[in-house]
């Protein structure tokens, strides 16, 4: 008999990246991948185009390289309407959506699937968009038992299904998935990504191999967002950046409306001109209704009131500053008069209020409200 011939498989990355990649390209190679993987790393880093390469890769059936790019499974896998490869966070409105078997065919009413494809277009779309969901979706039981349903009407093709942003599931869909993790059915492979392991139980990461993608050095991160926008980044979008692609694109839309609000923000609540800044949060974002877009700009936002009292701080000590444009517009009179106590307790102000917006202990427009007066409450 004839030696058996190597697949040479081929996964891109970063070279921040590599080490990773590597590890799972060698794990594909020598016939031993884990049925169920767990992606972490920070928002915006490229888990989500590193899962999908990899399930292109296991669903290639080439005999000497994948993924072809020419095979039925790699055009599956790169097939947003199909659906079957993904498990989306779905709000509870979206998730109780009947399914398409569940209506007529000539319908043409909005069905669980057709949601679900429309965000998994928005991936395909960018990969590294931090704010392609709706607010509140989560991944509950009942998309778990859709998902384990599927599995009677599998082939003996191979099967990747990606969950992303898993740190989602509640407690019930958690405890559900865990069984599904304990027999994984023959030929299936799960691909789960999230910001934090920590995130989920203990029990799904013991049954999951891991690997942790790091945040992309500036040189790589200049040359990314050159090639999805075709110019430079600015120096400020770079600093808040922080190594994700997906928080550089979705801040450099969002800079020039943001920063002179934070900044007026800043001025306006250490001069207590309170009206001032509240007129100002509520004509920028207040009005705006309650969905992904609007949430996850007031939490960048906070970010970003969060990155300029750090410069301040910075400013004082002589190191340079991470947003160097828009700190440089602070007036010298307030660079100066501010105190080390006073921008640390300005500083956990905003982190405890963007938790609260986050968590949905309060509403954004009371919780901005509250820390524009508040914000430099306490030693002057």
């Amino acid at each position: 008999m004839g030696k058996k011939l190597m697949i040479a498989y081929d996964i891109q990355s970063s070279d921040s990246q590599k080490t990773s990649t590597q590890k799972l390209i060698a794990a594909l190679c020598e016939e031993r991948f884990p049925q169920a993987l767990l992606i972490d790393g920070p928002k915006g880093i490229g888990k989500k185009k590193l899962a999908m390469q990899i399930m292109q890769a296991l669903m290639c059936t080439h005999p000497e390289k994948r993924p072809c790019g020419n095979c039925f499974g790699c055009k599956l896998a790169l097939t947003p309407g199909a659906s079957e490869n993904w498990l989306i966070p779905l709000t509870t409105e979206e998730t109780n959506k009947k399914t398409a078997i569940e209506i007529s065919s000539k319908s043409k009413a909005e069905t669980r699937e057709s949601i679900t494809v429309s965000y998994i277009e928005k991936i395909f779309q960018n990969p590294y968009d931090i704010n392609y969901l709706a607010s509140g979706a989560i991944i509950n039981v009942e998309l778990i038992r859709s998902l384990n349903a599927r599995f009677s009407l599998k082939e003996n093709a191979v099967r990747c299904v990606i969950i992303p942003e898993a740190e989602k599931m509640n407690i019930q869909a958690a405890n559900a998935f865990l069984k599904t993790l304990e027999e994984v059915p023959k030929n299936t492979y799960f691909i789960l990504t999230t910001i934090s392991r920590d995130l989920l139980l203990a029990t799904i990461r013991s049954r999951c191999s891991a690997i942790r993608l790091e945040h992309l050095e500036n040189d790589e991160l200049k040359k990314e967002f050159f090639n999805a926008t075709q110019k430079e980044i600015s120096p400020d979008v770079l600093g808040f950046a922080l190594g994700s692609l997906g928080r550089a694109l979705f801040f450099d839309e969002l800079e020039e409306t943001l920063t002179p609000v934070a900044l007026n923000m800043i001025t306006d609540s250490f001069q207590k001109n309170f009206s001032n800044i509240i007129l100002k949060l509520q004509d920028t974002f207040l009005k705006s209704q309650k969905d992904s877009a609007g949430l996850e700009t007031i939490l960048i936002f906070l970010d970003v009131l969060n990155f300029i009292l750090t410069d301040i701080t910075r400013y004082q000590t002589g190191v340079n500053l991470r947003m160097p444009i828009v700190s440089s517009k602070l007036p010298k009179e307030i660079l100066e008069q501010m105190t080390p106590p006073l921008i640390q307790n300005a500083l956990l102000k905003v982190q405890d209020t963007a938790k609260k917006i986050a968590d949905k202990i309060t509403s954004p427009q009371i919780a901005l409200a509250a820390l524009a007066i508040r914000l430099f409450d306490g030693e002057r």
